[in-house]
């Protein structure tokens, strides 16, 4: 669906609120409608909730950033990013788009990185072969999209050729899970919520630790409820434990 979709109108119910103001929605806003409209419509989202424990993330973080002298700083969106690539790899289901009565999985792991810019629009450019890219060549790319985008640079192709995509709502302290929208041409999203201390059970010990909440937003009509769970799973192993989750952490 394009720009010029006419969506849906909603309308004054009789008797309705003065209204004080009305706001053109920017035409990028007036595009991400139509898309997310059209989401709605041809799948049968679904959203599961987990949370990983995260000291592992946290520490090797750090570890990060106290040896990385060169390149763009390393954030822990962009080890989320390997770490995500590396479990798609191992879930490939997760990577693919239903068409008709087929599931199509990419060959290429291409990761959207959802971005909310200055001016209040959001959007998703994308980290292409991201399995293929080290930590370090993750955070230069991102940190070169990041930039682009920010002065309005972008190319048509930095947006488009998405398999997956990760959101990050953590960035205000008081949202955990979401319920994303799929991208069209995609069979799931994942959104990460605030990274936070937390209350964590290891063995029979309540301790202090870090907790990263994970919300999975997947199209049952490309894959079940199981496959999803066990992705889920894997990856937060990997965000418990970054060393061992597959991911190429070189920087």
């Amino acid at each position: 669906m394009g720009e010029g979709t006419n969506l849906t109108e909603a309308r004054m119910p009789p008797g309705a609120a003065t209204v004080a103001e009305s706001v053109p929605l920017h035409p990028m806003q007036r595009m991400a409608a139509a898309h997310l409209l059209e989401s709605q419509r041809i799948m049968a989202p679904v959203t599961i909730f987990g949370e990983a424990e995260a000291d592992g993330l946290v520490a090797f973080h750090q570890e990060i950033a106290e040896r990385r002298a060169d390149g763009p700083a390393v954030s822990v969106t962009h080890i989320l990013l390997a770490i995500l690539a590396a479990t798609l790899s191992r879930h490939p289901r997760l990577n693919a788009m239903r068409l008709g009565h087929s599931l199509e999985v990419y060959a290429d792991i291409n990761i959207g990185l959802a971005m909310a810019l200055a001016d209040g629009n959001l959007i998703v450019p994308v980290i292409a072969g991201a399995d293929r890219l080290s930590l370090g060549e993750i955070a230069t790319a991102a940190a070169d999209l990041r930039a682009r985008a920010e002065a309005g640079k972008l190319a048509l192709a930095d947006v488009r050729g998405g398999t997956f995509t990760l959101t990050n709502a953590g960035m205000v302290p008081t949202v955990s899970w979401t319920t994303p929208i799929i991208p069209i041409g995609q069979a799931a999203i994942l959104g990460i919520g605030n990274l936070r201390r937390a209350p964590v059970v290891r063995g029979d010990t309540v301790v202090v630790g870090s907790a990263l909440p994970l919300s999975l937003t997947f199209d049952h009509t490309a894959l079940n409820g199981y496959p999803a769970s066990e992705f889920l799973a894997d990856l937060a192993a990997g965000i418990a434990d970054p060393r061992a989750s597959g991911a190429r952490l070189e920087t």
